[in-house]
């Protein structure tokens, strides 16, 4: 309400104004604070006041308001609402001339900002008072910060980040900004401490001498060109920023490029920061590992440096890491680093404008980045010293320190062997043009001078081996070359495709190098399990026997096994048969071994033979006397003994414990020799040594022949055992046959031969599976031979015999009519023979399979039939082929003779890659491999060789028919089946397991008969005698004929007499039965007529106890018929073991017996039985 009298009388003085003439003052209205009219406070004006001085100054008047709100008429009561200037119209585009000119730190000055006037003069640090009336229009005045222009006047705003400005600033780091060299801390360093004066002058904030310079390379150089390091730009075209700076205002605190394309700047706080002085001077490092010339010309370098020259990574003026120190000899290295080896061509030049360095020294009409020519000479500039043969050749060794190697080493600087052992190369060449260079250095690089030089391959490389390494090429040195002729006729020549491919299998992976592989100088060895073991990357053929480290064959946790391991390698036996000579006996057999060796299934020719022994790898001589103790057994050397048992040792040794003290201290003992006791004495815990003197080396030496350390010894109430370990003195042979070698180190097995059909990639599993069937016959390979013939010629070779000739069957003449049985299931049939000799029938059945064909003489009887072995795609495979090479008119039967014989089985099986075929691993059995297995080996790298067969679980194989032991078991007679038959039949007698891999403990001690037949355990369900008299006679003289074989006589109890009588109105049977030798009649029994209804008969005494019975019993005629009828008595033995019944006739009349006869019809009486008896003991006894 108060306000109406305001403004009544604030009407009227208009109006009076109004009607007089005169202008409307502004203040009028504005000296009240009325929401109407803001109010203005004139004492507090600021730097406005006597914006129009035309009215007077000291005072503000209505002419002052104007000025800036210049639509408002004071001569009328003013509308609203009124426009105005703001501080832009008037102090930076000078709407009203005389207002003060703003020239920076705006938002269109040379330093430009993005805030607007009234951000910064609304700050209560440029107003009077701060209210919510007040703007910097009427109260702002200009801020000095308390502080004159200068560092500190602007360090006000950017480097205080408690400054009320800061919010406004579009960068926060402008509140903090530091100096160009903010690092140095010494005020009196060389470098100064440029301020912000320095490079953007000295003035107000708004003043006109402040400046921004462009942050170029030229404003840089204005300093720095003509400071004492006198840095340029890199290459003179690279921007100084690029590299010191993330981004423009990074210059206020200069920063350093990182490898990571990042940025860092110096923090300071000592000298020893930045300054090392056992370094060159200035002395200068950085904190931190900077960037340098790898980070932007290796690899893909960095987007901000695209454009820079780029080399692959790594770097390589060598491809050996270590090659900066190879050559030096007594100089210092070349280089340590990828940036060292840059250093030391280019020299530093990142503040350069020639970028080459020391490079341009050499240079010598050769240009950058050229194609690859003999008319290009980079590499001699460097490398060659000297002016023959002619060529455009600047060698200036002082361009580099220290001098580069020289290619022929005229200067004497270059050693004869490079730090790694590598020898040095004289290269004595027709021309040194780049291009020759390029041959070994770089055959795979760039055609440019750039990329060559810095992708060169130490000593060449490259897939074309031969080119460089034949010794009638030229390009390796002359120590790393090989006779190509010759190694073309070695065994390894065909190896992974041949030529070159055999190369890249041993010095690499098997795949055509860019260069020397990695491994080039360390090529794969034959005995290191790489190649010809489960390894067969290059189809290697597998061996597993008579090579070093055998034993360690696919076996890294070395579990016991029986592969013949040797102390020599490979090559010591195939340098005995190579093409050409190499520089050293390893190369000699991996380039140039052939095929021609001994043949090696003659085990006696280097075992027996001391000169050929020491060719051929240093082969033990078996008849010789060694010191070398073996395990007694090698799975399991623990033994117990108890009192009175002996355990064999082998080698005609046994050992016998005697007695065991009764406070298990000490054992009596017996050592047994050839049955002789050599020694007895008390031992205790710990060891035991039997010595003897043998013969070694044409002297007489003490050595030890069983050694035996005894662990634990018991003692009980009933007995006492003792528990040890055993070695003795490996076996001296006396044998002097191949065929008694194979005896003990060969696992014989049926002759068979197979040969894979394919190898398939598995689908269903990770390992390869193989499909193989059996070769019956091959008429064109050598070990398709009849054993037993072969093994009489083996029989008789001698150590003298290098060669074994093995004649095979090459042909085959057949009747017409006549039928071949090739094999089970195969057979072949001549049908018929023309009358002209000129054309055949042959008949072929082979499995399932009928096959008939006519063949013209000299023609090929072919079958292919169609074999679905792998389930989804019947494959067209050859089982059969021959060919006709004769048909022959002749009588009684015409003849046709066949030749080239190849027969398959049409059974093909599949077995997976890493399993076992007849003792081979299927992992190197390719297409067309081929396995052969029977009494005789391939050779001593077969499987079917091992080292010391002392027995085994497979018995038979020596034993069987088929077996080399002179104990041979061809039949057990009644123990055939016994366990199962087999061997298990042996291991029932002899002890041991399916896999024990030596004799059982008591092998030469089998059971006897009783252990079973007197036994209810573990008897394998003999027939039990051990409550009969029988059990106490020898049973060897009836059962046992050719020590295994075993006879049942099968005797049954025989019945002797039998008597029906009539006693009593009884009807009474009585008989007299007897069982077989000392063996006791069980029970009796007897039927009428029919055997449906049997009775039993009482012993007389009363018991059935003895061999001989007297048996009785009341027989019931009540129900039978009237005429003659036979009665029928059985006797049994034990197990229900009834003999053959013997029957009597009589007759009945009206149910009663009539007339007693007695007339046995016994089939086989007690006479009869002793009989025999005496017979087949005659037999037994004078067989």
């Amino acid at each position: 309400m108060k306000k109406i009298p305001i403004i009544l009388a604030l009407l009227a003085y208009l109006t009076f104004l109004s009607s007089a003439g005169n202008a409307l003052e502004c203040m009028v209205c504005h000296s009240s604070d009325a929401n109407e009219f803001p109010l203005i406070n004139l004492s507090l004006f600021g730097v406005h006041a006597d914006v129009n001085s035309t009215d007077g100054a000291g005072n503000i008047t209505s002419g002052d308001c104007i000025a800036c709100h210049y639509s408002a008429n004071t001569l009328v009561f003013h509308s609203f609402p009124i426009s105005t200037y703001n501080c832009e119209d008037c102090h930076i585009n000078g709407t009203v001339p005389a207002a003060p000119r703003v020239s920076n730190h705006n938002r269109s000055g040379n330093i430009s900002v993005a805030a607007f006037c009234s951000d910064c003069h609304n700050k209560t640090s440029n107003l009077f008072r701060y209210s919510a009336n007040a703007s910097a229009a009427h109260y702002g005045r200009n801020a000095s910060f308390g502080q004159s222009p200068g560092e500190s006047y602007c360090a006000f705003c950017h480097q205080n980040s408690s400054s009320v400005y800061r919010d406004l600033m579009q960068n926060q780091d402008n509140s903090r900004r530091g100096n160009h060299t903010s690092g140095i801390i010494n005020l009196n360093h060389p470098a100064g401490r440029p301020d912000c004066t320095t490079c953007h002058g000295t003035d107000r904030i708004h003043g006109t001498n402040l400046t921004k310079p462009v942050p170029n390379s030229g404003f840089c150089n204005n300093c720095h060109q003509s400071d004492r390091l006198q840095k340029d730009r890199h290459a003179g075209s690279v921007e100084c920023i690029l590299c010191h700076a993330d981004t423009d205002s990074d210059i206020h605190n200069i920063k350093y490029l990182l490898p990571d394309g990042t940025y860092r700047s110096v923090n300071a706080t000592g000298c020893g920061d930045c300054h090392d002085f056992g370094l060159p001077a200035p002395y200068f490092r950085l904190q931190f590992q900077e960037a340098n010339c790898t980070t932007c010309h290796l690899g893909n370098g960095l987007i901000k440096f695209a454009g820079a020259p780029r080399f692959p990574s790594p770097l390589m003026h060598s491809s050996n890491p270590a090659s900066g120190r190879l050559w030096n000899g007594t100089q210092a290295a070349y280089w340590n680093s990828q940036v060292n080896a840059c250093y030391y061509c280019h020299g530093y030049k990142l503040h350069d404008t020639n970028p080459l360095g020391n490079v341009s020294n050499i240079t010598a009409g050769n240009a950058l980045n050229q194609s690859i020519t003999n008319k290009s000479f980079w590499c001699a500039n460097c490398h060659y010293n000297g002016s023959d043969p002619a060529g455009n050749y600047s060698y200036k060794a002082t361009s580099y320190t220290p001098v580069p190697p020289e290619m022929q080493n005229k200067s004497g600087r270059v050693p004869a062997t490079a730090s790694d052992g590598t020898t040095f190369y004289n290269h004595s060449l027709a021309e040194y043009s780049d291009l020759a260079c390029k041959t070994c250095h770089a055959p795979n690089s760039s055609a440019t001078s750039a990329l060559f030089i810095h992708n060169v391959a130490a000593g060449g490389g490259g897939p074309n081996c031969i080119s460089c390494h034949d010794s009638r090429g030229g390009g390796a040195p002359a120590d790393k070359r090989i006779d190509i002729v010759s190694f073309n006729l070695s065994v390894h020549y065909n190896m992974n495709g041949g030529g070159n491919g055999a190369c890249w299998a041993c010095h690499g992976d098997g795949t055509a190098p860019l260069g020397h592989p990695a491994g080039y100088k360390s090529p794969k060895k034959c005995s290191n399990d790489a190649c010809h073991s489960l390894d067969q990357k290059f189809r290697a053929p597998m061996i597993y026997s008579h090579f070093r480290n055998a034993s360690l064959i696919d076996n890294p946790n070395n579990v016991v096994n029986y592969n013949v391991t040797t102390s020599n390698d490979c090559q010591g036996c195939h340098a005995n048969s190579v093409n050409s000579q190499g520089r050293n006996i390893n190369s000699t057999v991996s380039h140039f071994a052939s095929g021609d060796l001994f043949d090696s299934i003659n085990c006696i020719y280097c075992h027996l033979n001391k000169d050929n022994s020491r060719i051929w790898g240093n082969a033990t001589l078996i008849y010789e006397n060694r010191t070398a103790l073996v395990e007694l057994n090698r799975e399991n050397n623990k033994f117990n003994s108890r009192e009175g048992e002996s355990v064999d040792f082998g080698f005609g040794f046994s050992f016998k414990v005697l007695e065991v003290s009764s406070v298990r201290s000490s054992v009596l003992m017996e050592l047994i020799k050839e049955n002789v006791i050599v020694d007895k004495r008390l031992v205790g815990i710990g060891n035991y040594t039997y010595e003897e003197y043998l013969t070694i080396d044409n002297g007489s030496e003490k050595v030890p022949v069983i050694v035996i350390n005894i662990t634990g010894i018991f003692k009980g109430n009933d007995t006492g055992f003792v528990q040890f370990e055993g070695f003795r003195l490996k076996r001296v042979h006396p044998e002097k046959k191949i065929t008694s070698c194979y005896s003990c180190h060969m696992k014989a097995m049926p002759k068979a031969k197979y040969r894979v059909i394919e190898r398939v990639s598995g689908e269903n599993s990770e390992k390869d599976e193989i499909y193989y069937t059996k070769e019956t016959a091959n008429f064109t390979d050598n070990k398709i031979f009849d054993e037993n013939v072969v093994l009489q010629l083996l029989g008789v070779l001698t150590d003298k015999d290098l060669h074994v000739t093995i004649q095979p069957e090459k042909h085959r003449s057949l009747y017409e009519g006549e039928v071949w049985n090739i094999s089970e299931g195969t057979s072949l049939v001549v049908r018929g023979v023309d009358t002209k000799s000129e054309v055949v029938i042959l008949q072929l059945r082979t499995g399932d399979y009928f096959y008939e064909d006519i063949v013209n003489r000299g023609g090929i009887f072919e079958f292919t039939p169609q074999i679905n072995y792998l389930g989804n795609q019947p494959k067209n495979i050859t089982v059969f082929r021959a060919r006709v090479s004769g048909i022959i008119q002749a009588r009684p039967k015409n003849m046709v003779v066949i030749e080239d014989v190849v027969s398959l089985s049409p059974d093909i099986r599949k077995i997976n890659a890493n399993q076992t075929l007849a003792g081979y691993n299927t992992s190197w059995l390719w297409e067309n491999s081929t396995i052969n297995v029977g009494k005789i080996p391939d050779n001593f790298h077969s499987p079917q060789i091992y080292d010391g067969g002392n027995g085994g679980g497979n018995c038979l194989s020596c034993h069987g028919a088929e077996g080399f032991s002179q104990k041979k078991v061809f039949s057990l007679g009644k123990h055939d089946i016994l366990n199962g038959g087999g061997n298990n039949a042996c291991r029932a007698c002899h002890g041991g397991t399916a896999d024990i891999q030596a004799h059982p403990a008591g092998y030469k001690n089998p059971r006897n008969c009783l252990s079973c037949h007197a036994a209810t355990n573990n008897n394998y369900n003999a027939v039990y005698i051990g409550d009969e008299e029988h059990k106490n006679e020898k049973c060897e003289t009836c059962h046992v004929s050719n020590i295994h074989v075993i006879t049942g006589l099968h005797m049954t109890p025989s019945v002797k007499k039998i008597v029906i009588t009539k006693e009593n109105n009884m009807t009474i049977l009585r008989a007299s039965v007897s069982a077989g030798y000392k063996m006791k009649v069980r029970d009796a029994r007897y039927y009428i007529d029919t055997p449906l209804n049997k009775s039993g008969m009482s012993p007389v005494d009363g018991v059935f106890d003895s061999q001989a019975e007297d048996v009785s019993a009341r027989m019931d005629l009540s129900k039978l018929s009237s005429g003659k009828h036979v009665v029928y008595v059985e006797a049994m033995e034990r197990k229900n073991n009834w003999g053959v019944p013997s029957s009597v006739e009589f007759i009945t009349e009206g149910g009663s017996l009539k007339v007693p006869e007695t007339k046995n019809t016994s089939m086989l009486t007690l006479a009869d039985t002793l009989a025999i008896l005496m017979i087949v003991f005659v037999l037994r006894r004078f067989r």
